[in-house]
């Protein structure tokens, strides 16, 4: 960890809420900067397909007069679309019935399929001919229909519009604390967990952002991910404030990223979970500086490659932190962010944000210290839906338990140390599985890692890496190990380490969701190189 020779703050203008953008429901900011837009894109698509802000408004206020016939405010309706028009036209349809959106992946599966359903209350979905074939075999009598996405695009579901019962965006009434969307999110442990958004939480999300990144007229912003991840549409809000189309990828490739952004022009980008490490595995070119982009908003930049990122790029890469239950809760003002870079440093509270670091009692932790981070202030979340158990573990006297560990320094800066639960205890000791694995990335034949647990009955757990490497590459375990032995604490060294060719399952969000790793149940290091018994 390093600190600054001077502490960093906010300046008084980004303290100041709605200043960013106007304080009012979705649909009073979305319909007349659409109404206005007429005929201008809304959304650019990478491969080159067009819909405009006159496009977008018209398709959903007529697939709001046809949901008007199915639901009332407050039903529960899925979108199990992918990146395409349908899914941005039904999200303003159910606006436009104060009804509330669960956003869902397209390639959602029988078991999570059911467990949404039930635990939302889905009436109504939209879905992709896959999706739809799973929620229909659910069988479950409170989902009265599935509604197919088909082609052509935009108009894939032109069968259910009405004209005689459109609904007008300008002229829905909602209010703040009416629910807009429902996610949900994974834990270590169990089923996922389901998060009711309002109107208020993704507009002060718009609001802060616009305050403290310096968004201007003119600005595009690059969308990688899939929309029903809910970062997307803050960024659509946010195109549509500064009279721009936001350009967004089918699904994210490090081959067509840097094309997309120099062809659109883009100005500002999105970067989450393993995006940054993903784009410095493409061999360097000469136009790896051709583009217009000026900024990055970063979620768990690599510490040790963010000085290579900025100069590889030619742009800030700007740290930020937050949870699914939190919104932004830490960032790094941009006036500091080259002071920093490197040095793993996420940055200091957003303005409206309080935090604090305690210990394993609990106990409160002051000055420079190393503990769980808890958050309160107003952009937390109420509880999960119809899960109180689940709030009651982490939600107390206001606070909201992170579950990660932070290292704050003297000047009140915050660094990622891991995952509480994550966390491997090898003999007494603590391993930060994203430690080793920034190490692990390092290597120039290595594309990906994921960091796990593995019982053992003498150390109690031991360090396991899945390592993924370029196709061609003969790589032999033991320089992975040697490799890290220079960079690690031994107890940190990974036993186990099992090779793969084939890209890592991923999250909406780029992460590798570690549990589609195990084999019955549990991590298996079978046929895994083991250094205990190495020839």
């Amino acid at each position: 960890m390093e600190t600054s020779s001077a502490q960093i703050h906010w300046s008084p203008e980004d303290q100041i809420p709605w200043s960013g953008v106007a304080k009012t429901p979705l649909l009073e900011f979305i319909a007349p900067r659409l109404a206005t837009g007429g005929s201008e894109a809304a959304v650019i698509f990478e491969d080159g397909f067009v819909l405009t802000c006159e496009q977008l408004k018209d398709r959903a206020e007529r697939l709001a007069g046809g949901l008007s016939k199915e639901i009332g405010p407050g039903d529960r309706v899925m979108i199990s679309v992918g990146n395409r028009s349908e899914f941005l036209i039904a999200w303003l349809a159910i606006l436009a019935n104060r009804a509330t959106a669960v956003c869902v992946s397209p390639r959602i599966a029988s078991h999570d399929a059911t467990h949404v359903v039930e635990n939302s209350g889905v009436v109504l979905a939209i879905a992709e001919p896959a999706s739809a074939d799973v929620l229909e075999a659910t069988g479950i009598e409170t989902l009265r229909k599935v509604w197919r996405v088909g082609d052509p695009e935009p108009d894939g579901l032109v069968d259910h519009y009405s004209d005689h019962s459109r609904i007008d965006l300008a002229s829905v009434e909602a209010e703040f604390e009416d629910l807009t969307d429902i996610g949900y999110t994974s834990g270590t442990t169990g089923l996922p967990k389901a998060l009711a958004s309002t109107h208020l939480d993704l507009m002060r999300y718009t609001d802060f952002l616009f305050r403290c990144f310096s968004f201007r007229q003119g600005d595009r912003f690059l969308s990688p991910l899939l929309f029903h991840y809910g970062d997307p549409l803050w960024m659509l809000m946010g195109s549509l404030e500064v009279g721009s189309p936001l350009i967004v990828m089918r699904k994210f490739s490090v081959s067509r990223f840097w094309q997309v952004a120099r062809e659109y022009g883009v100005t500002k980008l999105l970067s989450i979970g393993a995006i940054p490490s993903l784009l410095l595995t493409a061999p360097e070119s000469p136009s790896d500086r051709e583009h217009s982009v000026d900024l990055a908003m970063a979620v768990a930049v690599p510490k040790e490659q963010h000085l290579e990122l900025e100069e590889r790029f030619g742009f800030p890469w700007i740290e930020t932190y937050g949870t699914s239950e939190s919104g932004p809760a830490i960032a790094m003002p941009i006036d500091a962010a080259s002071r920093y870079a490197g040095s793993g440093a996420l940055g200091i509270p957003v303005p409206e944000v309080e935090a604090r670091l305690v210990d394993a009692d609990g106990e409160v932790l002051e000055g420079a210290a190393s503990g769980e981070l808890e958050l309160a202030g107003e952009v937390l979340f109420k509880s999960y839906l119809n899960n109180q158990e689940a709030t009651a573990e982490v939600m107390h006297d206001g606070w909201y338990r992170s579950g990660d560990l932070m290292e704050r320094d003297a000047d009140g800066v915050y660094y990622f140390l891991g995952r509480r639960k994550e966390l491997i205890r090898r003999g007494g000791e603590n391993v930060a599985p994203a430690e080793v694995e920034s190490v692990i990335r390092l290597h120039p034949a290595v594309i990906d890692t994921a960091v796990v647990p593995v019982e053992d009955p003498i150390r109690g757990e031991e360090v396991f890496a899945y390592v993924q490497v370029a196709p061609g590459s003969e790589v032999p375990p033991l320089e992975i190990f040697e490799f890290c032995s220079d960079r690690l604490a031994p107890y940190k060294l990974p036993r186990f380490i099992s090779f793969r060719t084939e890209a890592f399952p991923r999250t909406p969000s780029q992460r590798i969701p570690k549990k589609q790793l195990m084999v019955d149940g549990q991590h298996s290091t079978e046929g895994a190189w083991d250094r205990e018994h190495r020839e």
